[in-house]
């Protein structure tokens, strides 16, 4: 009988310690559930479910349950009360990232027809030539009361002034400057699209102020660039690169 009663005693006291928790999560705001909160008891962890649920086996010599999520501020709670059932509500916590720059990797072809867009007046300029200074005009014929016509040759032609103007300066122009420019960062856009450090990196596997002093002493002209197919311009920095690292022999 003593044997049976000491039996009971282990069984009821086993239950006793290992009493079922029942909890739910809930937004302190919303006051929604809250699904995938990390719970930590012991060496259980546990999920909350998509309505905010969760259970475990209490253990009598641990009190703490620790709960995080995501964009939460971190809970402990305390068990020492003994209760079985509870509402948890976790608040909203803000998440500081640090500052990220983004560099938005270019379209030259995109870059170079929205140039051409934009520019268009100044890429179709032309400079005056002697026939656009040269404005004729129409024979003068007699009208009624009428004494005297002129048929002078100033009568036949005249000047365009500001035509004339531009045919003597037309290589002051401001006009012609700037389209000079436009070509010129064109060509410049061009050989940064086609000789640029990422490609050059993946050749060479230069980096840093290597690569920078790479490019920097065997970056072709656009005529030169121009002249190459992809192939060639790969053999013209792998031999480029080969003259780039050989010691120096003086």
């Amino acid at each position: 009988m003593k044997i049976y009663f000491l039996f009971l005693l282990a069984v009821v006291t086993s239950k006793i310690s290992a009493q079922q928790i029942n909890g739910l999560v809930l937004d302190y705001n919303t006051k929604l559930p809250v699904d995938n909160v990390v719970i930590t008891y012991g060496q259980q962890t546990i999920i909350t479910t998509i309505t905010g649920k969760f259970s475990f086996q209490k253990i009598a010599s641990i009190e703490i349950v620790e709960l995080k999520k995501l964009g939460y501020q971190d809970y402990d709670l305390n068990l020492a009360s003994n209760f079985k059932d509870f509402t948890i509500y976790l608040k909203p916590s803000s998440i500081n990232l640090d500052d990220v720059l983004i560099f938005p990797k270019r379209d030259y072809l995109a870059d170079s027809l929205k140039m051409r867009k934009e520019f268009a007046n100044v890429f179709a300029y032309k400079a005056p030539t002697i026939k656009d200074v040269v404005v004729k005009k129409g024979l003068r014929y007699p009208t009624f009361g009428s004494n005297l016509v002129s048929n002078s040759t100033s009568s036949i032609v005249s000047f365009d002034i500001l035509k004339t103007i531009g045919l003597l300066t037309k290589n002051k122009s401001s006009l012609s400057k700037l389209k000079k420019e436009q070509l010129k960062a064109e060509e410049t856009k061009y050989i940064d699209h086609r000789f640029n450090a990422e490609k050059i990196a993946s050749i060479t596997t230069l980096e840093g102020d290597y690569l920078q002093n790479f490019i920097q002493r065997y970056r072709p002209s656009a005529t030169e660039i121009r002249k190459m197919n992809d192939y060639q311009l790969l053999m013209y920095v792998r031999k480029s690169y080969t003259e780039f690292i050989r010691p120096n022999k003086d």
